[in-house]
C-alpha cells in the first residue's frame, strides 16, 4: 500500500509540475538590455585578447561629449526593429610587435562573438580604434622584485 502512494505522489508531481510550466508563445513584452551591460561584455572580449587593453577613448569622451565611454567601449543601440541592432566603438592599447589588421580583426570577432551569444541582439558593425601601442609587460618589474628578494631569502637560509 505504502508503494501505491509514492506512485500517485510521484505521479501527482509530474502533473503539477506539467501544470506550471509556462507557454511563452503567448507573452507579451519587450526585454530591454542596458548599454553598460552590452559595455561589459564587450570588454570581458577585449580582455581576453593577448596583447590587446582598453585604451581612453579620447579628449572627447572624457568632456561627456557625446555618447557615453566605458573603459574603452561606446555602445550604440537602435531599437528601430524586433532585434535591437548594435554598433560598438572599441578604444584599444596593442602590445609591440603584434600585426595591427591581425589583432583588429580578432577584436572584431570576439566581441560581436560575445555579445551575439549572450545577448541575441544583431551586431551591425564592431569598429576598432588603435589609440596606444605597449612596449613592456606590466609583469616584468613584478617579476624582477620577486627576483631581487630571492638572494637575501638565500643569504639568510645559509648563514
Amino acid at each position: 500500500m505504502a508503494e501505491n502512494n509514492k506512485e500517485d505522489q510521484i505521479t501527482g508531481n509530474a502533473e503539477a509540475t506539467q501544470d506550471t510550466t509556462i507557454d511563452q508563445s503567448n507573452l507579451e513584452g519587450k526585454i530591454h538590455i542596458a548599454e553598460d551591460v552590452i559595455a561589459q561584455l564587450a570588454i570581458k572580449a577585449l580582455n581576453s585578447i593577448e596583447g590587446v587593453s582598453p585604451a581612453n577613448p579620447g579628449l572627447m569622451a572624457n568632456l561627456r561629449i557625446g555618447r557615453k565611454t566605458v573603459n574603452g567601449v561606446r555602445i550604440s543601440l537602435s531599437e528601430d526593429s524586433d532585434t535591437p541592432e548594435i554598433i560598438v566603438d572599441t578604444y584599444i592599447s596593442v602590445k609591440y610587435g603584434l600585426r595591427l589588421p591581425d589583432v583588429c580583426w580578432d577584436v572584431q570577432e570576439a566581441v560581436k562573438e560575445q555579445i551575439e551569444k549572450f545577448t541575441g541582439y544583431t551586431i551591425k558593425g564592431v569598429n576598432v580604434y588603435v589609440h596606444n601601442i605597449t612596449f613592456a609587460d606590466n609583469k616584468q618589474p613584478e617579476e624582477k622584485a620577486e627576483q631581487e628578494d630571492q638572494p637575501f631569502s638565500s643569504f639568510g637560509e645559509d648563514a
